[in-house]
């Protein structure tokens, strides 16, 4: 069964990456979405998951995006493993996040993909509370820095509308419990566990996000999942904390205020 996470950009979506990525069977696509990817998914089922001999990738390139993760699946299958799509849900709700889609549709077009394909799934949320994204959003990307926290929390909350109902992680509740949390992820998605998740994602960096920034962030650099501190002193969380359409998305991921 093909499995397909969701994580906004900023919500621990690469530490989860890794640790998936980490147990053996999972070959997982980072941060790929049909209107985009970081790095292409030939790539990435190439020269980081070995799905994909060099001679087939040409080919494969040219397919359309449904047809290339049908295929990946079918292969992943056939080596006993399963195939994890990490989806770039952010390229559909935030204006300017990559030069080649500059209209946002406010939709997870990953599942319509999927469902044009033909393809059954299963799926779960990385979540991670509002005023964390948002703060994490602006200061870590140089071109989203004058992003306000009306506009954001407008796109956020179309986001999380839109992942509403399927099973989910809170990404600090991850870093408390990671051993429980991820057995629980790894359930609802029906792909393989281990316990050697916990060291093994040190590693494993056949992946997109923080970790290959030129500057990494404190998750990317830490050798062990732990809880960081929040940046709820910056003007940015403030804002993000007092603006209405934040607080219903956190709402809708089951964050107190």
């Amino acid at each position: 069964m093909l499995a397909v996470f969701y994580s906004f950009a900023r919500s621990g979506g690469t530490l989860v990456n890794r640790c998936l990525g980490a147990i053996g069977g999972n070959y997982v696509l980072s941060e790929v979405n049909p209107h985009g990817a970081l790095v292409s998914v030939e790539v990435q089922a190439s020269e980081w998951l070995g799905l994909l001999r060099p001679e087939e990738v040409g080919a494969f390139g040219r397919e359309g995006y449904g047809t290339k993760i049908g295929r990946l699946a079918e292969a992943a299958g056939m080596r006993g493993g399963h195939l994890v799509v990490r989806d770039w849900p952010t390229l559909n709700f935030l204006d300017r996040l990559f030069f080649d889609y500059f209209q946002p549709s406010l939709l997870l077009e990953q599942e319509l993909y999927l469902a044009r394909q033909g393809l059954a799934h299963r799926s779960a949320v990385i979540t991670r509370r509002a005023p964390a994204v948002y703060e994490s959003v602006v200061r870590t990307f140089d071109h989203l820095r004058d992003l306000t926290a009306d506009k954001f929390g407008e796109r956020y909350l179309a986001y999380a509308r839109a992942v509403a109902g399927r099973p989910l992680i809170r990404f600090e509740e991850f870093c408390r419990e990671p051993k429980r949390e991820m057995q629980k992820l790894c359930g609802w998605l029906g792909v393989a566990y281990a316990d050697s998740f916990l060291e093994g994602f040190r590693a494993f960096d056949r992946c997109t996000g923080d970790n290959r920034v030129a500057a990494a962030s404190r998750g990317g650099r830490s050798e062990r999942i732990e809880v960081l501190p929040e940046n709820r002193h910056t003007p940015a969380w403030a804002a993000a904390s007092q603006d209405a359409a934040c607080r219903a998305a956190d709402e809708i991921f089951g964050y107190a205020h």
